[in-house]
């Protein structure tokens, strides 16, 4: 990078756009959930949907929900396939009804969205990928969750544009402190 691309980096406002990028190994659904526990509890409107998890018994798999973050309705989002089934189990209606509760948050301007994935429904141009667009162009603080070995999609999707987060609190708090200091624009 040119030193004065470099300088003008470091002198930009921090993105409002923010992605969790992480491992199979890595907790980021605890660090999300706790997260949200805390811009709540600052008084924080949040909209979006965060991950949570139930082993399927005597199964090596498990049961996948979202937890409305407004409403705290869950959505499963896994589907039975049956016994011997090895496809993939993600409900895409399922996901739509999330990207739909997410469009209608967005029209509600909140303080933060988040987004529990971006997965393989978005790499293909599906999933939430239109409401995450959306918001970011609306500019609301937005969080998204994106496995490492969907980066190179969500860098095509997000370009530069994004603040890349590590999979724990204290980044999470770090990014937001960053938000909470940015100047406010007074719109004409």
């Amino acid at each position: 990078m040119q030193p004065d691309a470099a300088e003008a980096f470091a002198q930009r406002a921090p993105s409002r756009l923010a992605a969790v990028l992480f491992d199979r190994n890595d907790d980021v659904d605890a660090a999300v959930r706790a997260f949200v526990a805390f811009t709540q509890a600052q008084g924080a409107r949040v909209a979006g949907f965060v991950q949570e998890f139930a082993d399927i018994k005597g199964s090596a798999q498990h049961d996948v929900w979202l937890r409305d973050l407004e409403t705290g309705a869950q959505i499963a989002i896994m589907q039975d396939l049956g016994a011997g089934a090895s496809g993939c189990r993600l409900d895409s209606a399922a996901v739509a009804v999330a990207a739909a509760r997410i469009g209608r948050a967005i029209a509600q301007a909140p303080d933060l969205i988040v987004v529990n994935r971006f997965g393989k429904l978005e790499c293909d141009g599906g999933g939430v990928l239109s409401e995450l667009g959306e918001a970011a162009a609306q500019g609301l603080p937005v969080l998204v969750c994106v496995p490492l070995r969907f980066r190179q999609a969500w860098d095509a999707f997000a370009q530069d544009l994004y603040a890349p987060l590590a999979p724990d609190l204290a980044a999470l708090k770090t990014w937001w402190a960053a938000l909470s200091c940015e100047p406010l624009t007074l719109a004409s």
